[in-house]
């Protein structure tokens, strides 16, 4: 066997120490994808009991819905959509109510003292309520 010189060694050495921090290198990858693979199959275990919770929740909402419309008749329905929702159907006209503190001046004021001594609320001319219906519009709000 013959001697190695010393620049033969540290050349060894330097390739075992490039070796050794490549399998060093490599393993830390290793182990991190690793890490990445399993947090990816939690997160799809957890997204697909998720995805099964919001099923069952769907499946209760619709046998809710479908139970409410079945229980209440026609007519506590349309109730219902007229009250709660403000749903109107097809063909109806929409009447929005005025106070009469928001319609007018001074006149309708004396006019309403003067109908509660005759007994009955005195209604303002219809010029009025369209008067207050464009200067009250809802974007000016």
């Amino acid at each position: 066997m013959a001697r190695q010189s010393a620049t033969q060694k540290r050349l060894i050495t330097l390739r075992q120490g490039a070796i050794i921090l490549a399998i060093f290198i490599l393993s830390v990858f290793a182990f991190k994808y690793a890490q990445n693979i399993m947090r990816i199959r939690a997160n799809q275990s957890e997204l697909a009991s998720l995805e099964a919770a919001v099923d069952r929740v769907k499946a209760q909402q619709a046998a809710a819905d479908e139970g409410f419309v079945n229980s209440v008749s026609p007519g506590q329905v349309d109730v219902f959509a007229k009250k709660e929702m403000g749903w109107v159907k097809e063909g109806e006209i929409v009447y929005v109510p005025i106070t009469r503190n928001a319609a007018g001046d001074g006149e309708e004021a004396a006019g309403e003292q003067g109908s509660e001594a005759s007994g009955e609320a005195q209604t303002p001319p219809n010029w009025r309520l369209w008067l207050n219906l464009v200067t009250h519009s809802q974007g000016q709000d």
